[in-house]
Order: structure tokens, then sequence, then C-alpha cells
């Protein structure tokens, strides 16, 4: 039986490290898209034991990266498009230059990735799966967050129209949303007054871990052969109502 080859962007950190390493676990080859360099020591310490994973480190708004893994990846089961980046300033004073890179990273990599793999699953014939990372923030407001709502609005927007697209070609297109995940053990600890503020606010008073949305992707992945232009969302009840 062939093995499954699962792709992940922003895999140096955080949710889309937990997810590659997830995929990694469960026998599938893993590419690990990471940004920075200096995230390259901690994720080799903790998959070196692997044999089945590659890392490319490179800045995903940039056509030149693109073109690289586009031609030095043949294909893959599972897209999980997790890179993006935040701006938490008040409407009135985001720049040009803001709206811009955020626009870059979150919506126009997602985009194009996708395109790039699709193709690719397509010419191959392969039932895949595209996963695209959300936010409760793709479906409700906030303040100070207006490029970064945007662009999540934006992601669920993508995620519906490509998987009706995509359908024909038994390509699942889904998206998962979580509200304020911890991602790492020591986040509560130094970050209390502000977390709590924040947990006073999901009816379940309880955050998300990153395993847990690896947990989540993973079994959409796996599990669903039906599910597309969905949304998980894994935000303790935030946005179902008040």
């Amino acid at each position: 039986m062939r093995r499954k080859i699962t792709l992940v962007t922003g895999a140096g950190r955080g949710i889309g490290e937990e997810t590659a390493i997830k995929f990694l676990e469960n026998g599938h080859f893993v590419y690990f898209i990471i940004h920075k360099k200096s995230q390259k020591a901690s994720l080799i310490k903790r998959i070196k034991k692997y044999k089945n994973f590659k890392i490319f480190e490179g800045d995903l708004t940039k056509k030149t990266f693109l073109n690289k893994l586009s031609n030095q990846i043949d294909y893959c089961d599972n897209l999980i498009n997790n890179a993006a980046s935040t701006n938490k300033k008040e409407f009135t004073k985001v720049s040009e230059k803001d709206f811009e890179n955020l626009i870059k990273i979150n919506l126009k990599s997602v985009f194009f990735m996708s395109q790039i793999f699709a193709k690719k699953m397509i010419k191959k014939k392969i039932s895949g799966n595209i996963i695209n990372l959300s936010s409760q923030l793709g479906h409700i407001g906030a303040f100070n967050r207006s490029i970064y709502c945007l662009t999540k609005f934006g992601i669920e927007g993508l995620t519906k129209s490509s998987a009706l697209d995509l359908a024909k070609y038994d390509i699942k297109v889904n998206s998962v949303s979580p509200t304020k995940t911890i991602t790492h053990k020591n986040e509560e600890k130094f970050h209390k007054k502000r977390l709590n503020l924040i947990k006073k606010k999901i009816p379940i008073q309880k955050f998300p871990s990153s395993l847990e949305i690896a947990n989540s992707i993973y079994f959409i992945c796996e599990n669903s052969k039906t599910m597309t232009g969905s949304n998980l969302r894994i935000d303790g009840g935030w946005t179902a109502g008040k």
C-alpha cells in the first residue's frame, strides 16, 4: 500500500508543528514547511527518530519559494494550510503595508498553495484533502482585528468555493476554526491575566491545545469521505451565541 504524503505549512511551531507530527507518527511522509531557520533545531529534536519527512524553509509570500515547492514536491494526499500571521492594530491605524503583508500570507499563499497542489492531486487522480486553518474570527468580528478578520472570513469563502470546484475530482476542502489555542505548556503561567480575560468569553471555560487541533485535522483527513466545504469550530462555544 502506498504511503500517504501530507504537507503542512507553518510547521515550525504551534498548531502546524503538532499537526505535522501527528501525521508523521501515523506513518505519513510529511513535508514540514517552516518560515524561520531558528525553528529547525527544536523541530529536529522532536522528529529525528523518524525517516519519513523533509523540511523546507522559506517565505510563502515569495513566488520563488512557491515555485521551489511545486518543483520539488511531486504531489501530496493532504495539504494543511496553517501558516498565518496576525495584526492587532485599531482599524484607523492599519497601514497599507500592514494590509498587504497580512493578505499575502493569510490569503494569497493559501490560495496559490491550494491551486498548485490541487492540480497535482487531479493529475495523479488522488482523492485528497485540503484543510485551511481559519479562526473563530472567520465567523465573528473582534476589536483591533480588522485585517485578520478580513483574511479569515476570506478563508471561509475560499474553502466553500474551492470545495465546489474540486468536488468532481473527489478532493475535499474544509476549514478548522480554533479559538485562542495554548501552543506551549508555560503560556497560561506567563500570560495569566490576559488569558483569564479571554477564558471568561469561552462558555466551556477551557482553551484547546495545539494537539487537540491537530487531532481534529487528522480525523477529517483520515475518517471523512464526504465532508467538504464545511467548517469545524473548536472554540469552546464562543460563536454559538450568548
